[in-house]
């Protein structure tokens, strides 16, 4: 019997990345070839990617509800959007990962995830909903990744260390816990890429860059002279 089928909500190329790199057969329960593309701005144009139709939202809640949905979206601000739009519909969510070597076999992972192939993660470690973790990442033992969290490729996360919801770990970033208490990385906040982070960082420093990683002030847009 051929495993169900996958609705990925995003077109672009970070979802044709995901569909590539992940086996037929990942997750609890299978989920086998790409059956539409759901797309805000190309939905219900008569365009294809390999033969799959790139619909609209409607034409996925009218006609296609009942396939289960992963969000293909690597912000994790608008992802957590869209799964609230799935989920007011009635939809359900697709799963893409496997527990298999090295990844501990006692690895929570919440629904609608995807870990990608070549990932380490350690025993005891928690997973949340919607956590995209790309090829290469390592999560040592006894951490927590929290909801809608993005995890790039090449980053490292060692020690024990907690990541709150929708944090997102920029492409080999590192945070890294030489003490017995744990660290922790707050709500929204953005690790830029190649950051080294040795301390927790509190959810009011937003963005953080450089090694080590430091706290940057975000300004506001400059408001327009007058003539």
């Amino acid at each position: 019997m051929s495993p169900p089928p996958v609705v990925f909500y995003g077109s672009s190329g970070y979802a044709l990345t995901i569909r590539d790199a992940t086996p037929a057969l990942w997750g609890p329960d299978a989920v086998g070839v790409v059956a539409a593309y759901i797309d805000d701005f190309r939905g219900d144009r008569g365009e294809a990617i390999d033969g799959s139709p790139i619909v609209s939202f409607e034409t996925w809640r009218v006609s296609l509800r009942e396939v289960p949905v992963f969000v293909t979206v690597g912000s994790p601000p608008a992802r957590r959007m869209l799964v609230e739009r799935v989920c007011a519909v009635g939809g359900r969510f697709a799963s893409l990962y496997r527990i298999t070597s090295p990844i501990a076999r006692d690895v929570i992972v919440g629904a609608g995830s995807a870990i990608l192939d070549y990932v380490s993660i350690g025993t005891s470690t928690v997973i949340g909903r919607h956590v995209h973790i790309l090829p290469l990442a390592s999560i040592d033992a006894e951490c927590a990744i929290g909801d809608f969290t993005s995890i790039c490729p090449s980053s490292t996360i060692y020690g024990r260390v907690v990541v709150e919801d929708g944090v997102f770990v920029g492409a080999g970033a590192r945070i890294v816990n030489e003490s017995d208490e744990p660290l922790t990385i707050g709500a929204g906040v953005v690790i830029g890429a190649g950051a080294v982070v040795r301390r927790s960082v509190g959810a009011d420093e937003k963005l953080v860059l450089g090694n080590p990683a430091q706290a940057q002030v975000l300004r506001s847009p400059a408001a327009p002279r007058k003539a």
